[in-house]
């Protein structure tokens, strides 16, 4: 399914602490775009407001991060921020008609989010991410961790972890990084049915896991040398927090 303006819907996630600090690098965004604003000081917001309440209670999920998950290990993460899908879940569940689907966090920015996007026009992967990597090479096109990233092989020792959900039948694991991501429906259609399962866990480890495993296609926007299979990066210059984060910081 080729991507089109009319088929494609971009949302940034943003919330009351951050927005004012990143919006004005918004303004050259040359598509439609809706905020999706995480209300955590409940004094309202625009775009697609939620709170950590309203958005558990649309998506009838009661559960909490556990506090021996490693990536909660200080206690202090909460639903929103653990289970990052959640928040695109929820969405998706309310306007299901789009064939692309791109979130990205409001602290991402880009020299040419035109030329950025229009690399992927013809791209049909189901799943795309910034980063993207696996526990071991499963000859997909997903390049396995290694000794030059900062977690090394401790990235799989921590997920899946403590509370984390998966089918009893999986047995590929893989990680991402999430800053940038783009799903098709069907992936998020999958996702949503898995959620309704009572399937949950880490976000930048289940949901490449759960769509691999579910035969979806994944993809990666950076090369291990911090090339990109799709476009030239000197060009686009996507950085996050005003840095390129490469393979090493994973």
């Amino acid at each position: 399914m080729e991507q089109r303006i009319d088929n494609t819907i971009h949302l940034v996630s943003t919330c009351p602490q951050t927005h004012n600090s990143w919006t004005h690098h918004w303004n050259n965004f040359p598509y439609p775009k809706t905020w999706l604003w995480d209300n955590n000081n409940n004094e309202g917001g625009k775009g697609f407001v939620y709170t950590e309440e309203s958005m558990c209670n649309d998506l009838g999920f009661s559960g909490e991060v556990s506090k021996k998950h490693y990536w909660n290990s200080f206690g202090n993460r909460n639903i929103v921020w653990f289970y990052a899908h959640f928040r695109m879940l929820n969405f998706y569940q309310k306007f299901p008609n789009y064939d692309w689907y791109w979130f990205y966090d409001d602290d991402v920015t880009c020299d040419d989010w035109e030329g950025f996007i229009n690399s992927f026009n013809n791209v049909d992967t189901d799943f795309l991410t910034w980063l993207m990597f696996s526990k071991e090479d499963y000859g997909k096109g997903i390049r396995k961790i290694d000794e030059d990233t900062t977690s090394q092989h401790m990235w799989f020792e921590r997920f899946p972890g403590e509370g984390d959900k998966l089918p009893w039948w999986i047995n590929e694991y893989y990680g991402s990084f999430f800053p940038v991501v783009r799903y098709s429906n069907t992936a998020l259609n999958t996702l949503l049915q898995q959620f309704r399962w009572g399937l949950s866990g880490y976000s930048e480890g289940f949901v490449p896991t759960i769509l691999n495993g579910y035969n979806h296609s994944l993809g990666s926007i950076f090369n291990k040398d911090g090339s990109s299979p799709y476009y030239d990066v000197n060009k686009i210059n996507l950085k996050h927090k005003h840095q390129n984060i490469g393979w090493d910081w994973i």
